[in-house]
């Protein structure tokens, strides 16, 4: 699969010859593009109920921390719930939910958390059968679990699974396996290898108004979006 870098330069390769020699076109501003069009057209397939493919799925390994259940910052409740130290990254938008997959302790031998709407929250393991299940919620940002069971108040970190509208957004994290750090542009770019021509195509007519379906498929005859041009 093709990294974000191996796109970006591929498009920068086909431009530069097109293009008057005061242009000044930046990779970031490239790098753009290709994220900004990645995630309009993955909200565009899963909106029409399309099978999220595992090649477009990011897994990031966040601490936890405890903090008040109150909503206000100068109020103390004496309610300590869990909740990622930091903010997770934006997923892509659905209709109706978050391109959330999946939240679960770190140990993928695990029975997952059950994921829930914000607005169910003040009837978590209230029932008869439900006192042990861990339950994972999204609310300003920040991922929170909560439960009765024991096992809760000693977990560290939790695992989260989906597909995000900035992939460099996961950066801040860790790899749930390697410790490092979960995202770089020379990592594998999370998108479907057919998907990459034709978003060529569409940058290169929309942001840089040019016509250039032939050397996009010249540069992409390997079929794996990379350019012998590349010199990064």
């Amino acid at each position: 699969m093709a990294t974000l870098n191996e796109i970006a330069y591929d498009l920068l390769t086909i431009v530069r010859p097109q293009i008057s020699d005061d242009s000044d076109i930046e990779i970031e501003q490239i790098k753009f593009w290709i994220k900004n069009q990645r995630s309009l057209w993955l909200r565009n397939e899963f909106n029409k109920n399309r099978t999220i493919d595992s090649d477009l799925i990011q897994t990031v390994c966040a601490d936890l921390e405890e903090v008040d259940a109150s909503d206000c910052c100068d109020i103390d409740l004496d309610c300590p719930i869990l909740r990622t130290k930091k903010k997770i990254p934006k997923t892509i938008e659905l209709h109706h939910k978050e391109a959330i997959l999946r939240v679960g302790p770190v140990n993928k031998k695990k029975k997952s958390f059950s994921y829930v709407d914000y607005l169910q929250v003040p009837w978590l393991a209230s029932g008869r059968f439900n006192t042990k299940m861990i339950y994972a919620f999204l609310h300003d940002g920040y991922l929170y679990v909560y439960s009765k069971n024991p096992a809760y108040s000693s977990m560290k970190a939790l695992t989260f699974r989906g597909v995000f509208e900035d992939p460099e957004e996961i950066a801040g994290f860790k790899d749930c396996t390697t410790d490092q750090p979960c995202y770089s542009d020379d990592s594998e770019f999370p998108i479907k290898s057919w998907m990459i021509p034709t978003m060529k195509e569409s940058i290169l007519k929309s942001n840089l108004m040019i016509e250039s379906q032939a050397e996009i498929q010249q540069a992409d005859v390997s079929n794996n979006a990379k350019s012998d041009a590349i010199t990064h």
